[in-house]
C-alpha cells in the first residue's frame, strides 16, 4: 500500500503541475501576433526613382520584416543600362530609405523575380545573388531561414537557397506562421548553370526535377498545416491575375500539362491560406477560390483561363473569409510601378473581390482604375504595399497607399482594400469529437498528463494482482 500511495502522490502532483504549465503555453501562442509588409516590382520609372522612394519612405515602425516580392529594380537593361552591376547602388538607396523608420538592421527578405533571374532574354536588371550578397542586402539573420532540400544548383555559396527556395516559421520560438519562398515559372542562370523552378508530379508532367520540387514543397505545407500554423506563399508569378498581359506562365507545357497549373492544384489539395504575388503591375485580392475552372490554364495563353463560380468559396464581398475554405490569392507589383491596367472583360477577372490600377491615365474601356465585387469603378488610386498582421486566430490583411498617381479630386473616394481570414465565422459550430481532438492536439501537455493519470488505475490493479499471487499459500 505504500507503494501505490507514493505512486499516487507523484502522478498527482504531474498531473497539477503540468496543467498548470499547458494554459501558459496554449496563451502564449494565442496571444503573440506580428506584422510584415510586402510588395512587388520596382525601381527606376520614368526616369525617376521618385516612387521608389516615396513607397519605401512609407513602410511604417513597428513592421516585423519586410518581403520583396520579386522585380526588385528595373535599372539594367530596361532602362538602357548593363544588365548587372548596380546592384549594390541600389541596395545604398534601399537602405538610405527605409533605416530612418526601420532601423540599421530591418529584416528586409527578397524573393526572385524574373527582372533579376540573370537568365532572361529581355528583362536583365539584376542577379538575385548580388542583390542579396553581404555587402547588399542579405538573408535576415534572425528569421531562421530553411533552405529548400530539393536543391538550387544556380545559386552562390553565400546565398544557396536564399532568395529563390525554402521557409521560416515564425515567431521562431513559438511559431504560429509558416512563410514559403519559391520561384515559380523562374529560370534562374549564373551565367554557367541555369534551374527552372517547377512544381509538377511526376505522374503528371513526367520531369523527375519538377516532382522533386513539388514533393519538398508539399511536405512543408503539410507538415505547417499538422501543426496548426497558418501557411503563406511568396511567388513572384501568379496563375490568375485581372490585368492585360499576365498569362499562367508554367515555362513551357510538359507532358500536355502547365507546371504552374499544377502548382496552384497543390495550393489548394494542401490547404494553403494566403499566396502573395507580384509580377502583375496592379493590386489585385481574390475571392476565396478551390480550383483555376473547368480546364487548366495554358503557359502562354492570356485567354485560357475559364470561370466557374463552383471554383469560389467565398466571393470576398464582406471582405471576411473562413480559414480551410480555400486559398486567398493578393497581387501586389505596384510599390512603385504604375503602367498596369484592369481588364474587365477577362474572364479571370471574375475570381478577383477587388483590382486596382495606379495608371494616371487609363485607356482600357470604361477607362477607369478600379473593380469591386464585379463592378468597374473608378476612384483616387495609387502605389503602395500590403500589411498583414498575424495572430493565431486571424490573418489582417490593408492595402497601404504611400502616393496616389491617378487623383480625381478630395471629393472623390480613394481605393482601399482590408479582409480578415479567421479561424472561425460567428455562428460556426464544430463537431463535439473535433473539438476534443483539437483541444488535445493544441494542448498536448494536458494530453500527456490525461494519460499519465489514466495509467494510474491499470498500475494500482497490476500491483494489487501481483501481491495476491505472492500471498497465496504453496499447495
Amino acid at each position: 500500500m505504500i507503494l501505490v500511495r507514493t505512486l499516487l502522490i507523484i502522478f498527482s502532483l504531474i498531473v497539477v503541475s503540468l496543467s498548470t504549465l499547458s494554459p501558459l503555453v496554449s496563451e502564449a501562442r494565442a496571444e503573440s501576433s506580428f506584422t510584415f509588409a510586402f510588395a512587388g516590382d520596382t525601381g527606376q520609372y520614368s526616369g525617376s526613382f521618385a516612387n521608389s522612394a516615396t513607397s519605401l519612405q512609407a513602410l511604417p515602425p513597428g513592421l516585423t520584416f519586410f518581403v520583396y516580392v520579386g522585380d526588385i529594380t528595373y535599372n539594367g537593361t530596361s532602362n538602357g543600362f548593363l544588365p548587372t552591376g548596380n546592384e549594390v547602388l541600389w541596395c545604398n538607396f534601399v537602405k538610405t530609405n527605409i533605416q530612418p523608420n526601420l532601423g540599421p538592421n530591418f529584416p528586409w527578405i527578397q524573393v526572385v523575380g524574373n527582372h533579376e533571374d540573370g537568365n532572361s532574354t529581355f528583362a536583365k536588371d539584376g542577379y538575385i545573388d548580388a542583390f542579396t550578397s553581404p555587402n547588399c542586402l542579405p538573408k535576415p539573420a534572425g528569421i531562421g531561414f530553411i533552405p529548400s532540400t530539393a536543391g538550387c544548383p544556380d545559386a552562390s555559396l553565400y546565398s544557396g537557397c536564399y532568395g529563390r527556395e525554402g521557409y521560416w516559421d515564425f515567431p521562431v520560438d513559438q511559431p504560429i506562421a509558416r512563410f514559403i519562398m519559391i520561384a515559380g515559372a523562374e529560370k534562374v542562370g549564373n551565367g554557367t548553370t541555369t534551374t527552372g523552378y517547377n512544381y509538377c508530379p511526376l505522374a503528371t508532367c513526367n520531369n523527375l526535377n519538377f516532382d522533386k520540387h513539388w514533393n519538398w514543397l508539399r511536405g512543408v505545407i503539410d507538415t505547417a498545416k499538422a501543426s496548426g500554423e497558418w501557411v503563406i506563399v511568396f511567388d513572384h508569378k501568379p496563375c490568375l491575375s485581372p490585368d492585360l498581359a499576365t498569362s499562367c506562365e508554367g515555362n513551357g507545357t510538359f507532358n500536355g500539362h502547365n507546371p504552374t497549373a499544377q502548382l496552384w492544384n497543390l495550393f489548394f489539395s494542401e490547404g494553403v491560406d494566403l499566396v502573395i504575388n507580384g509580377h502583375a503591375h496592379v493590386h489585385a485580392r481574390s475571392k476565396q477560390l478551390t480550383c483555376l475552372g473547368p480546364t487548366e490554364p495554358s503557359s502562354s495563353s492570356l485567354n485560357s483561363v475559364e470561370y466557374s463560380p463552383s471554383c469560389v468559396a467565398d466571393s470576398g464581398s464582406d471582405n471576411v473569409y473562413s480559414r480551410g475554405k480555400g486559398v486567398v490569392n493578393v497581387i501586389d507589383g505596384v510599390f512603385s510601378q504604375e503602367d498596369g491596367q484592369i481588364n474587365f472583360t477577362r474572364p479571370a477577372a471574375s475570381y478577383f473581390a477587388t483590382a486596382m490600377s495606379a495608371r494616371p491615365s487609363p485607356t482600357v474601356s470604361p477607362r477607369v482604375c478600379c473593380w469591386v465585387n464585379g463592378s468597374p469603378t473608378d476612384m483616387n488610386s495609387g502605389i503602395g504595399f500590403g500589411e498583414v498582421t498575424v495572430s493565431a486566430t486571424e490573418l489582417s490583411y490593408t492595402w497601404q497607399m504611400s502616393l496616389e498617381t491617378r487623383f480625381l479630386g478630395g471629393q472623390t473616394p480613394t481605393f482601399s482594400d482590408t479582409f480578415v481570414i479567421r479561424n472561425d465565422q460567428p455562428g460556426q459550430s464544430s463537431t463535439l469529437f473535433g473539438g476534443i481532438g483539437g483541444f488535445f492536439t493544441e494542448n498536448w501537455i494536458i494530453s500527456v498528463a490525461t494519460a499519465a493519470a489514466l495509467s494510474i488505475p491499470v498500475i494500482i490493479l497490476r500491483i494489487r494482482i501481483a501481491g495476491r499471487k505472492h500471498r497465496q499459500p504453496l499447495p
